[in-house]
């Protein structure tokens, strides 16, 4: 009995990290969506401002309505460290190229005959569909390794202990107490990330000890070795 309740532990909290990384899996299926979607309809955009020379209002208002949440999606994949506008003579950092270059696409259609506006409006164009190009990139190499690691027990392990130290803050932004960008960064926080790798190691040694020999046993074969 004593060896039975910390072999349900250990496989409590796997189920529990498994059944994570399955959310973690599906959510990440949806950005990916969301993100390729949300290109397409720009792409579509861009193709008839600059094949046809016109301005579809309705795939504006579509992009629009949902450019904040696309620009968060990206994150440091839609930033750029520095920015300078040789034409506006302005600069500045952590520039979001998406939620900044979308009201622009309203000028391009008057544009035609001046090639440094052109120029200047095809280089955006490139940059943002490189970065579209990129965050997939990383949405789709993060969705692989969730899914080559999601029968793994002992990375189960790791993401069950995550889960339990980080659940307060999750059922804090259940109830909306706290925005999902700051439970993001918790997540990703570099204490939160070293306070998990001890505890899964720390953990799952204890519960190891426990099942193979007991505590007491363990206590005496240390004092053994050292006498």
């Amino acid at each position: 009995m004593d060896k039975l309740i910390p072999i349900c532990i250990l496989v409590g909290i796997i189920i529990i990290g498994f059944i994570s990384k399955a959310v973690e899996l599906s959510t990440i299926v949806k950005r990916i969506e969301f993100t390729s979607n949300y290109r397409e309809k720009l792409v579509k955009y861009i193709n008839k401002i600059i094949s046809e020379n016109t301005f579809d209002q309705d795939l504006y208002h579509e992009l629009t309505s949902d450019v904040k949440a696309m620009q968060y999606e990206l994150g440091e994949d839609g930033v750029f460290a520095y920015m300078k506008d040789e034409l506006k003579g302005v600069a500045g950092k952590n520039y979001q190229l998406l939620i900044n270059f979308l009201p622009e696409t309203r000028e391009m259609v008057n544009i035609r005959n001046n090639s440094i506006l052109a120029e200047r409006y095809n280089k955006s164009i490139h940059d943002c569909d490189d970065m579209f190009i990129r965050h997939l990139g990383t949405l789709e190499h993060y969705q692989q390794n969730i899914r080559k690691g999601l029968f793994n027990p002992f990375t189960s392990f790791a993401e069950g202990t995550k889960t339990i130290i980080l659940l307060p803050i999750i059922i804090l932004s259940w109830f909306g107490f706290i925005s999902t960008e700051k439970t993001d960064r918790a997540k990703e926080n570099a204490i939160v990330k070293m306070l998990n790798a001890f505890v899964a190691i720390l953990g799952f040694a204890a519960t190891i000890i426990t099942i193979v020999v007991g505590w007491n046993d363990f206590w005496d074969i240390v004092f053994k070795f050292f006498k």
